[in-house]
């Protein structure tokens, strides 16, 4: 009865169409805040990422200053080590050879 009503078909037809509209909307909406927080959770991840690399370069950073003190340390206790050693031997050869000519 209704079906064959042009009124009734074109209502019918534009309610059902309103309804795919809105289920549309509603399903676009949902994936909209779904997108937004998986940005927020990629920005959180972003930001925490970029902190660690910060921390990670200034823990390098003492290293490699740590590293160059270690380095010039043992420079100078090899290079002392050495005057010394290279003293006593020195000390020793002329000792022996004065004992050596007497």
């Amino acid at each position: 009865m209704c079906a064959q009503s042009p009124i009734c078909s074109k209502d019918d037809y534009e309610k059902r169409l309103l309804e795919r509209i809105l289920r549309n909307e509603l399903a676009l909406e949902t994936t909209l805040n779904e997108i937004v927080k998986t940005n927020n959770k990629v920005v959180d991840a972003l930001t925490q990422l970029e902190d660690a690399k910060a921390k990670l370069e200034s823990t390098l950073a003492v290293i490699e200053k740590k590293h160059i003190t270690m380095v010039s340390r043992l420079v100078d206790f090899i290079t002392n080590s050495s005057i010394l050693m290279n003293s006593a031997l020195d000390a020793a050869v002329v000792a022996m050879i004065e004992l050596h000519l007497r």
